[in-house]
């Protein structure tokens, strides 16, 4: 009975200090050095709607994806920003090398210490128009059709 008493009491304790009541997701108001040196990016300013692409020049996936990410941004740039976040990354050459080879035009930072949370690679994150995460999920991306999905249903945007 004490155990059970003692229990409530801990659950009761966790769930007044839950954050149900707090911000909405954000990425985190830091700004981000570019890798091919243009502009930084300060990443919690993000106000439109946006794919952010967290790889590194280490990751296989990574490197399978990226034209794929350019694709759509040569398509959609337009509607949606794409922002690749260089992450954790210790061969800046190299992945600046990697982003030349694939192509990639967009907005490339780096995020090496590292200000977003992450466990794996690739993660793919989609930013609203409000600066809200919609939607994130470590994921590679195999396809056009499927990134383009992915947008359209989690942030809206008819493409």
């Amino acid at each position: 009975m004490r155990r059970a008493l003692a229990i409530l009491c801990v659950a009761a304790v966790l769930t007044a200090c839950s954050t149900t009541d707090s911000e909405p997701d954000r990425l985190p108001d830091v700004t981000m050095a570019s890798l091919t040196g243009g502009h930084g990016v300060d990443v919690g300013e993000l106000r439109n709607p946006t794919v952010v692409n967290l790889w590194a020049s280490w990751c296989k996936p990574c490197k399978r994806e990226l034209p794929i990410y350019q694709a759509f941004f040569a398509e959609h740039g337009e509607a949606v920003d794409v922002l690749g976040i260089d992450w954790q990354d210790v061969q800046p050459d190299a992945a600046r090398d990697l982003a030349t080879r694939s192509g990639v035009r967009y907005p490339l930072v780096v995020d090496d210490e590292p200000e977003i949370r992450a466990s794996a690679l690739p993660k793919l994150i989609l930013v609203d128009a409000d600066g809200t995460i919609a939607y994130e999920e470590y994921v590679e991306i195999k396809s056009l059709d499927q990134l383009e999905r992915l947008v359209q249903k989690h942030l809206g945007v008819s493409l």
